[in-house]
């Protein structure tokens, strides 16, 4: 990411996309449980306040390189845990 406002607005733009995913899966199939979906944008909602929260605090601002590799590090736990919650949103 070339900036941390980039960053923050691409985690917003991602989590609220997936939030809207789980509500038309719950309009469109009845079948669904609401307590899943809620707790599933839940966990969606806290996921995106702890990224956004993490990548305020990048630590070391000194030495270039410690500062690209945790918000490399930041990206490479976000998509795991998008991935994640993209699963458990196919399964519902």
């Amino acid at each position: 990411m070339a900036s941390r406002r980039k960053l923050k607005k691409t985690i917003q733009f991602v989590c609220n996309e997936l939030i809207t995913d789980v509500y038309f899966r719950l309009l469109l199939n009845k079948k669904v449980d609401e307590k899943v979906a809620e707790a599933l944008v839940i966990k969606i909602v806290d996921t995106s306040r702890e990224f956004i929260l993490r990548s305020n605090r990048p630590g070391g601002k000194q030495n270039p390189a410690s500062v690209k590799s945790y918000y490399r590090s930041i990206y490479k736990s976000w998509d795991e845990k998008i991935a994640e919650i993209i699963k458990s949103i196919e399964q519902i």
